[in-house]
């Protein structure tokens, strides 16, 4: 069973979470540092209580951090 989304509740509740903490992909270096101070205020505040409100926050941003190191690692040249 697929919930239905309201979108129209849906717009101002990303809104206000957008002011709150901007939840983003990551397109910089600026973007990919603000994220790591978010995840790192976040793992201040939650540890790793499973059942914190806050906890698939960190797995979010954990994520799309993860993600942006993917695409932005260096490429290991071989010494062969």
């Amino acid at each position: 069973m697929n919930p239905v989304i309201d979108m129209q509740q849906l717009v101002p509740a990303w809104q206000s979470l957008q002011s709150l903490a901007p939840i983003n992909h990551i397109e910089s270096e600026i973007d990919y540092e603000q994220a790591i101070t978010m995840l790192n205020s976040l793992l201040d505040v939650v540890r790793d209580d499973a059942e914190h409100p806050l906890y698939s926050l960190i797995a979010v941003i954990g994520d799309l951090i993860e993600a942006y190191e993917i695409d932005h690692e260096p490429i290991a040249l071989s010494l062969n």
